[in-house]
């Protein structure tokens, strides 16, 4: 039987996540993809229905505009943007990247309220729980990667600094009340709902 994974043919952890990206972005049409690389997730929500501009500090990696998608080099901790001007804001891999407060503020600045910041991201391994979650991911890794192609977009590659643990704690403080979740493959999920 085929995989329904839309992104089985460019398969890595964080395509994985994709859909359910685009599952939680629905309602919202106007999304800021900040440190969109190549531009895939945006397309991607670009081919839902959604307006997605594509931000980005390597000029190498900006793909062409295509419908429903549009890209421009930026930075997140300086977004050129008016306040609330998203009804959506996502980061996949960015927060670890760069000054993780000063990112969230700006991110924080551009949703209207009632908008929705999602936020795909990594930590590292600090203590015997973290490395025995880690140890768990890897056969359930395997199990995920089964019939899949993988993928790896020529982007920037960083290790994170912060703890899993650190990360959660630094989300919280700057976004009040949002929610954080480990997933399998390495990754965390966390969202915020900007108070209406």
């Amino acid at each position: 039987m085929p995989d329904a994974h839309p992104f089985a043919d460019r398969w890595n952890h964080n395509t994985r996540w994709y859909p359910r990206i685009g599952d939680l972005l629905t309602g919202h049409e106007v999304v800021l993809d900040v440190g969109c690389g190549e531009g895939t997730l945006a397309r991607y929500l670009a081919s839902r229905g959604h307006q997605v501009i594509g931000l980005d500090r390597d000029s190498s990696v900006l793909p062409p505009d295509s419908e429903g998608a549009h890209f421009i080099l930026g930075d997140a901790t300086g977004l050129p943007f008016p306040d609330e001007s998203f009804d959506a804001v996502v980061s996949v891999m960015v927060l670890h990247h760069t000054r993780l407060e000063l990112a969230l503020v700006e991110m924080r600045r551009m949703l209207k309220p009632g908008g929705l910041l999602i936020d795909l991201g990594i930590g590292r391994d600090k203590g015997l729980g973290d490395l025995l979650r880690s140890a768990a991911d890897v056969p359930a890794q395997w199990w995920a990667d089964r019939g899949k192609t993988a993928w790896e977009p020529a982007t920037a590659k960083a290790d994170p600094r912060l703890g899993w643990a650190e990360t959660r704690s630094a989300i919280e403080r700057m976004l009040p009340g949002s929610t954080s979740q480990r997933l399998p493959g390495w990754r965390y999920l966390a969202t915020w709902t900007r108070p209406a």
